[in-house]
């Protein structure tokens, strides 16, 4: 009995032990110039979330809450040797109405808050994408290439170089066939690996719509198409969130440098569609 009192007290030893240290660690931190800063400053760079907007079948994407994790953003400046807002680490929480729990709506733009466009390109067929790559990698925005089944079998080995680039791929749903959509979304996706894929469906189309959710993917119907005259369109209609869907074609060509400047002068970034509808 004596020996089990024994055994208990020096577990209960230890607990105490292990409890101080902890406890002096805390004080100690919290006396830290470091951790100071953190707690004068963390509140301002922590936001709410924001519930995506559903309107019949279409969907705008919300905003993620994002929360300064306090323990590891010190850990993390503290390595670093000193306090700057760019090591903060945070935590994540999807939206209650969130775009990944409602995939069978179609997207129609990104949210507004994010101060974001992106730029889609239809490919088909024997379309050249070289200049219009050249120009978009001179400006370092990344954007997202929805491509049909023939520039796809003609061009499979691009599709590896246009991701590990930063770009998206997507899928022209016009004329939709289950084995090419299936090869299709399988070589972008798994053998590629890009994390999603996305359809494109100028106009409603259930059994599109329907096939991309089976897939767990996007379905895209941009409400900015624009074509012969894309850079008059752009100043008409642009706003924070939009997607910009453009042909190729030589009056893309001739004015994409222009479109990309007048983009950027409005105060609006360009990224592909994994980051703009990223909730």
């Amino acid at each position: 009995m004596k020996k089990i009192f024994q055994i208990l007290g020096l577990i209960g030893l230890t607990c105490f032990s292990f409890f101080m240290t902890e406890k002096t660690a805390t004080v100690v931190s919290d006396m830290d110039e470091i951790m100071i800063e953190i707690k004068a400053n963390y509140k301002n760079y922590k936001s709410d979330s924001v519930d995506a907007i559903i309107d019949n079948n279409t969907i705008i994407p919300g905003i993620r809450a994002k929360d300064v994790n306090i323990k590891k953003s010190y850990k993390n400046m503290k390595s670093n040797g000193y306090y700057s807002d760019k090591l903060y680490i945070y935590d994540y929480t999807k939206p209650k109405i969130s775009l990944s729990d409602n995939i069978d709506k179609y997207i129609i733009k990104g949210n507004p808050n994010k101060r974001m466009i992106s730029l889609i390109f239809k490919v088909k067929s024997n379309d050249n994408i070289s200049d219009i790559l050249e120009i978009i990698n001179n400006y370092n925005i990344n954007v997202t290439f929805f491509i049909d089944i023939n520039w796809f079998t003609n061009n499979n080995d691009l599709i590896q170089e246009l991701i590990n680039q930063g770009h998206n791929i997507g899928i022209l749903m016009d004329d939709y066939n289950d084995s090419n959509f299936e090869w299709m979304d399988m070589v972008i996706k798994k053998i590629n690996n890009q994390k999603n894929s996305f359809c494109y469906s100028k106009e409603e189309n259930n059994k599109n719509l329907e096939a991309c959710k089976l897939k767990n993917n996007y379905t895209i119907r941009p409400i900015e198409i624009l074509d012969k005259t894309p850079l008059i369109d752009i100043k008409q209609n642009l706003n924070a969130g939009s997607i910009l869907s453009l042909n190729i074609n030589s009056q893309v060509r001739k004015e994409l440098s222009t479109i990309i400047i007048y983009i950027k002068s409005k105060g609006f970034s360009i990224d592909n569609l994994e980051n703009h509808l990223l909730e």
